[in-house]
């Protein structure tokens, strides 16, 4: 499985948002970018898509920025990555492959069940781990309360 870079900075920036200790005060996108050190603009596309797959919220005016859609101990590692890259976890058998709809070997293969078991596991894994685990983990970091 290969994870984009997309969806490492997308669950870093959820992590920053969770990370207030104001729950009710919004992160803006000036500040994930400069504790990221990624793009603005990259972390508002980023924070949009999120928030239309229901991970945040965004708050609008001049103390506006992004919380979380629900508590941190509801939203997994998985949601994000759903959320960021929607069929990451789809078996090879189901994904387009270059013109054709789906693998040519779907009817009769034999050895589907490694697919399909593989994306269990993931998906049992990554729903084990909560943004609330994750930023315990990720403040332990040296660099993470860099301001």
């Amino acid at each position: 499985m290969k994870i984009s870079s997309r969806v490492d900075y997308a669950l870093s920036c959820v992590l920053r948002v969770a990370d207030r200790p104001d729950k009710g005060n919004p992160v803006t996108v000036g500040d994930i970018a400069k504790k990221e050190k990624i793009e603005s603009d990259y972390v508002e596309r980023l924070c949009v898509t999120m928030k239309r797959n229901g991970i945040l919220k965004s708050i609008r005016g001049k103390s506006g920025g992004y919380i979380l859609a629900r508590p941190a101990e509801r939203i997994s590692a998985k949601d994000v990555i759903v959320a960021i890259e929607r069929n990451v976890l789809e078996p090879v058998c189901f994904r387009k492959k270059g013109r054709r709809k789906k693998c040519v070997h779907l009817v009769g293969c034999k050895i589907r069940f490694l697919w399909d078991n593989l994306k269990k596991d993931m998906e049992l894994t990554l729903s084990k781990y909560t943004v609330d685990q994750l930023l315990s983990l990720r403040k332990r970091e040296k660099n993470w309360q860099i301001k």
